[in-house]
């Protein structure tokens, strides 16, 4: 798709936008981002228009004072019609802009929230990085849906002995020292085999989920094809080869953990894990490999580990916490012209309410 200036009013005249984003600039200001996530790069970018169905809807925002901010932004429609723009999509990452030095000026949070807000979709969405997220929340105009969320950010700066004294719970350590003795088979890199051992730990995990819900099988087997994770990684391995690395713990040649990141400049970004519950509660190999793939980011330079989404108080909430990740609770901006949220979280609420009663249907039959 060839790029074109997009007419502009009243805030937003201050800036010249362009859409897609030449991706020279997009590389550019990757550079000088300090904060910027691998989900940020015109890489991601591709990767997901390729393979997810979205379109590449990234804005340029040139300012008169000579300063450039990017948005990547993922578009999705039906019969031609682009419904909705994020960035990024929920469970692919975080978006908002490249921003030089990793700081927005007032005027620049204004202009782009105001041409969000302008977009003809049905939602707009800024999900961004955790750690930059407060002045775009504190920027919202009347009417923004806010959507609170909790990610976990591993300060990295000292390196992996600072990290693994200072920051690692006690707990933790013992559990990464109890895996490296249990006679685990730990291997680095990911290739067909790697994503083989994902797909059957990914379909047992769905098998347990859906036990411990009470959830009928078909439905829980359904909503894993629509998130397709399995589906995700094999592609990844051809399209995003170099910003990936993987782990993977096997016991007497059957698979026990895998763990996956992506990587860009100072960054980590916590991907993918499956692991066989119970082998792996018995030799640890999930805090191993978490273990390893910190240690391979300090090594590399990385300055934050994000460890991805959680529910309070979770039990993976619990755990990305003894490695020393800090909870950052931070907003999610939605602009909207239906109330899509609203009825999302209806559909998850009544999801929620039906296999509560499946639940206590089970219990009191004789």
């Amino acid at each position: 798709m060839s790029s074109q200036l997009v007419p502009v009013a009243d805030v937003v005249r201050r800036a010249r936008i362009v859409s897609p984003a030449p991706r020279a600039m997009w590389h550019e200001l990757l550079r000088h981002d300090p904060y910027a996530v691998p989900t940020q790069t015109p890489e991601w970018t591709n990767w997901l228009c390729r393979t997810r169905g979205c379109s590449d809807a990234s804005r340029l925002y040139e300012f008169p004072d000579g300063r450039s901010l990017l948005l990547p932004l993922l578009g999705r429609g039906r019969v031609g019609l682009r419904i909705t723009e994020e960035s990024m999509p929920y469970g692919l990452g975080y978006g908002g802009p490249l921003v030089p030095g990793g700081q927005p000026t007032e005027g620049e949070v204004s202009a782009i929230l105001a041409d969000l807000t302008r977009r003809p979709v049905l939602r707009a969405v800024l999900r961004p990085n955790p750690l930059t997220a407060a002045p775009w929340a504190a920027a919202a105009p009347p009417g923004t849906v806010q959507v609170p969320c909790l990610a976990h950010v591993l300060d990295l700066e000292g390196g992996f002995e600072q990290v693994w004294e200072k920051r690692y719970r006690p707990g933790a350590r013992r559990d990464v020292r109890h895996g490296a003795k249990k006679g685990l088979d730990v291997r680095e890199g990911l290739d067909s085999g790697v994503v083989e051992a994902f797909a059957e730990l990914n379909r047992q995990a769905v098998e347990r989920w859906a036990k411990q819900r009470n959830q009928p099988l078909w439905l829980a087997r359904l909503v894993d094809r629509r998130r397709g994770r399995v589906g995700q990684l094999a592609s990844a391995v051809t399209l995003l080869g170099p910003m990936l690395g993987a782990w993977s713990a096997w016991l007497d040649g059957q698979p026990v953990a895998v763990n996956v990141t992506v990587r860009f400049g100072g960054q980590v970004y916590g991907w993918l894990t499956a692991v066989d519950k119970e082998v792996a509660n018995r030799t640890q190999a999930g805090a191993l490999l978490q273990s390893l793939a910190i240690e391979d980011a300090c090594r590399a330079g990385a300055r934050w580990f994000h460890l991805g989404e959680s529910d309070p108080r979770s039990g993976v909430a619990t755990f990305k916490e003894r490695f020393g990740a800090r909870p950052v609770v931070y907003t999610a901006l939605a602009f909207e012209r239906l109330p899509l949220t609203a009825a999302d979280r209806r559909l998850r609420a009544g999801l929620g309410r039906v296999t509560t009663l499946r639940s206590k249907h089970w219990s009191e039959r004789p």
